[in-house]
């Protein structure tokens, strides 16, 4: 497998309580050539957040802590994490016009496919130059 170069230099922050899930997608995402930070709170994800800059934010909806509405308020209000692209990731189906509206740039249904989260990761990138 040839590794993307522009993956290489994109750092991904998974934001997942459940410590099995969050395992495979921060491997998955690994294997794939990003770099993959993680937390298992909302309150961890706000701190990885600030202190990473991540490129994009994987984000599950349902965390101890904060929850994962609140993390999107909090991370859209701030002026150093505003403009991160935040993926929200839930086992409900029918919060996309909200996942909108609270500011996310994306929304996707668990169970997920690999090759789906990677295609929606890199729609939220730059275009390589």
């Amino acid at each position: 497998m040839f590794m993307d170069k522009r993956r290489a230099s994109v750092t991904v922050l998974v934001v997942e309580d459940d410590d099995d899930t969050r395992m495979v997608y921060s491997d998955g995402l690994g294997y794939a050539g990003y770099r993959v930070i993680t937390a298992s709170t909302g309150i961890d994800g706000l701190r990885a957040a600030h202190d990473e800059r991540p490129d994009v934010i994987l984000l599950d909806l349902s965390l101890s802590g904060a929850d994962g509405w609140e993390v999107v308020r909090c991370l859209k209000a701030s002026r150093l994490t505003g403009d991160i692209p935040v993926l929200l990731i839930t086992g409900y189906s029918d919060l996309g016009e909200r996942a909108e509206a609270e500011g996310c740039a994306g929304f996707l249904t668990k169970p997920i496919r690999f090759q789906t989260l990677r295609t929606a990761i890199a729609s939220l990138l730059p275009p390589a130059s």
